[in-house]
């Protein structure tokens, strides 16, 4: 079968199917939140049937248009914009969510029906472009938006566009939504690494540890409980991952 083709990056695509890919297993259910055209999907189906597995029992895909899903030996699901996951509780092993939180207007209520409908000791991964890159920080600096975060459109026709991303979280946001919903074991993974983005972290090196160091000195002043709460986030988002990954890949289990 042709291959299908991605809208989202290589690199992010590499990152979940290599964290994705070793657990497919016989009656492991994995959902494809948002499948797009099947690119997933399909790679995901292919290494189940690698497995002696059929791929219409491994891998379910839904879509808001599911007409344009493209892998014809899966069913694909048609869902909403609210967030809301068509399928039963405990369902699933595995939830991924390529580059579609920030198209979703309540990306926290996702958060919520992926902890109802994963298994006990399931996995989520999701992905949407870094706001925090330290080119995105320039250009947020300069012109109040970052990059991949442009003037956003209300329109519906632009909703799968760059300027249908309308959710700028940032990576402590997702680990805040996780953290309620109960998930644990949450981590930061990162995809292609910008190379401009690492000449400028490697240029400001000393100035950002001087800054983190600083703002959780500070965070700990004001309240030390929200410090010790924080106190991770506050190192990862000046970490060198954080500064160049095109991408912000966060992974956490039931």
């Amino acid at each position: 079968m042709k291959k299908i083709q991605s809208a989202s990056h290589p690199a992010t695509n590499k990152v979940i199917f290599d964290l994705t890919s070793p657990h497919v297993a016989k009656g492991i259910k994995i959902l494809d939140f948002g499948a797009g055209h099947g690119h997933m999907a399909q790679r995901i189906g292919e290494e189940a049937e690698r497995k002696g597995i059929e791929a219409m029992d491994c891998i379910y895909p839904c879509e808001i248009v599911p007409e344009e899903f493209k892998y014809e030996k899966v069913k694909c699901t048609k869902i909403g914009t609210e967030s809301k996951i068509p399928f039963d509780n405990d369902f699933f092993d595995f939830i991924y969510a390529i580059e579609v939180l920030e198209h979703t207007p309540r990306p926290y209520d996702f958060f919520k029906d992926a902890h109802r409908c994963l298994k006990p000791g399931g996995t989520i991964i999701t992905s949407v472009p870094n706001l925090m890159h330290i080119s995105s920080r320039f250009s947020f600096l300069i012109n109040g938006f970052g990059e991949l975060f442009p003037p956003p459109s209300k329109h519906a026709k632009n909703a799968g566009r760059i300027c249908g991303h309308i959710m700028p979280l940032t990576y402590p946001y997702f680990h805040y939504g996780l953290t309620k919903e109960n998930f644990k074991h949450i981590s930061f993974h990162a995809d292609r690494k910008k190379k401009g983005c690492l000449f400028l972290a490697f240029l400001l090196w000393p100035l950002l540890k001087l800054s983190s160091f600083k703002y959780s000195k500070q965070l700990k002043r004001y309240d030390k409980e929200l410090w010790f709460e924080n106190k991770s986030l506050v190192r990862i988002m000046n970490s060198m991952d954080m500064l160049s990954s095109r991408s912000c890949i966060v992974v956490a289990q039931k």
